[in-house]
């Protein structure tokens, strides 16, 4: 913020900057101002906020906001900080409304920024874009701010647009090689690979123990199918520290090597090393999709149930319960398990009045319920049904929710025309979605005849060496017709 009281007299100038500092106000004119009672505090946020970005490790991060906040219990942005350390969502929102409760004192810049992820945890993805870029026009020269822009877009698949303030900040500061190591990660998933590799490269020539930067460098690797490479990447990353990404990208190359066994002992190494619930979650989540990787429904299910049952005795996060269950559900689709499906939907019906979630993710359930029922009906095959959920949802979609979950519309679109024969118009929409729409398009290019297009679809799935749910659910699938064909 521009400094308006230059033209006082010295004493008034001295007097006011004194005041300042005793509230926290201190900041240069184009970085945003850190608004803490404590130096200390905001020293110990400052290296928390970097090594959000530089080393990724939470359980670091996490213990410099706890430390922060015992120095300040009413710091604005260390408790909006510790809300996104794992915790469920109604922790979350306990610290982010101790945030805003501060918003009135705090600095311009902040305000905006607090604002930006008030408004994304009640689903106001573009309000969030537009205040970040506000904080951004008061603190011009912030790196971090900067880069946290380019986090938010990255968040919601807008890598162009991430791409462009990952850029601005490192020219905001060429030796912040956080930035410069997170372009990589942007033009990776841009599909610009070798721009990308070039990038990590130049990265970890300037923080050669940089465990992050190892593991995004592993996750390229493993992305270009060179799989022993992406191994010794992370098991070099394991070496430095025994921690929680190194142990869970190990785990994901393993999979990609199909070596489930070793995949399942990495995300459980990879569960002992992790920082909070949040990631200890996503290795039992990881755990189950080894199951589905080998076609084992079963195995899968009661792995999903085993994360259920980790979230019910340890409380408070029961908005990961809904979540495990759609897991389930959709895990049963491509087995045409429709039975299966209808009871999860009915345990998910009754989860949204029998658990206990926070206010947005109740509204955000209640409205995803329709999606949830259509895809039982857009997979069946009953498409009047099937068009009716679609419609209740597509109309529940404000426009920017409808960009964010586009690839769920565009899958129940084509499967509807799957069903219906209309295979040209069924591809178009499938081949915009995950890997279980495309699945859907492989079949519809056979129902046309055209064997090779098929073919190739299916080998597309069965050799992305990535991993995702839908990849989980659908390679078995793959490989199947693949052999068959």
């Amino acid at each position: 913020m521009k400094n308006k009281i230059l033209n006082l007299i010295p004493c008034a100038v001295a007097c006011l900057v004194a005041s300042l500092m005793a509230f926290g106000f201190i900041a240069g004119d184009k970085v945003m101002t850190i608004t803490t009672k404590s130096d200390k505090a905001r020293t110990l946020f400052m290296n928390a906020w970097i090594e959000s970005f530089e080393g990724g490790d939470m359980k670091i991060v996490s213990g410099l906001l706890t430390q922060a906040l015992e120095l300040d219990q009413d710091f604005a942005l260390a408790n909006l900080w510790q809300g996104y350390m794992g915790l469920g969502s109604l922790d979350r929102m306990k610290y982010l409304n101790a945030a805003n409760e501060q918003i009135d004192k705090v600095s311009e810049a902040e305000k905006h920024f607090i604002q930006a992820f008030i408004n994304l945890e009640n689903g106001k993805r573009d309000e969030s874009f537009n205040e970040l870029k506000q904080a951004i026009s008061v603190a011009p020269n912030d790196k971090l701010l900067t880069l946290q822009l380019a986090y938010l877009y990255a968040n919601y698949g807008k890598y162009e647009e991430a791409l462009e303030y990952a850029k601005r900040s490192s020219e905001l500061d060429p030796e912040f090689a956080g930035a410069l190591n997170y372009q990589g990660f942007l033009l990776w998933n841009l599909k610009k690979y070798d721009e990308a590799e070039k990038i990590y490269l130049k990265s970890m020539e300037m923080s050669p123990e940089n465990t992050q930067f190892l593991n995004r460098y592993g996750q390229l690797l493993r992305g270009a199918g060179r799989i022993d490479e992406a191994i010794k990447m992370h098991k070099k990353a394991l070496s430095i520290k025994e921690d929680y990404l190194s142990a869970l990208f190990l785990g994901h190359s393993h999979v990609a090597d199909e070596n489930y066994p070793a995949a399942r002992e990495a995300y459980m190494k990879a569960r002992d090393a992790s920082a909070n619930n949040s990631q200890r979650n996503f290795c039992l989540y990881s755990v189950a999709t080894t199951w589905l990787n080998e076609g084992n429904l079963t195995e899968a299910l009661a792995a999903f149930d085993r994360q259920i049952e980790f979230n019910k005795q340890l409380g408070g996060m029961d908005e990961r319960i809904i979540n495990i269950t759609v897991n389930k559900a959709y895990s049963a689709l491509l087995y045409e398990d429709y039975t299966t499906y209808g009871k999860l939907l009915e345990e998910y019906r009754n989860y949204l009045t029998s658990l206990n979630l926070s206010e947005p993710d109740r509204i955000f359930f209640r409205q995803y319920t329709n999606l949830v029922e259509g895809y039982l009906y857009a997979y069946s095959g009953k498409t009047d049904l099937a068009e009716k959920y679609l419609s209740l949802y597509e109309q529940s979609l404000t426009d920017d929710q409808k960009d964010t979950y586009k690839s769920d519309l565009f899958e129940m679109k084509g499967l509807i025309d799957y069903h219906k024969g209309n295979y040209m118009e069924a591809i178009e929409n499938l081949e915009k979605a995950g890997a279980m729409a495309l699945y859907y398009a492989g079949l519809a290019y056979e129902k046309m005849g055209d064997i090779e297009k098929a073919k190739e679809i299916y080998s597309r799935i069965s050799n992305n060496k990535l991993t995702s749910f839908d990849l989980a659910a659908t390679k078995p699938f793959a490989r199947k017709r693949l052999a068959q064909l």
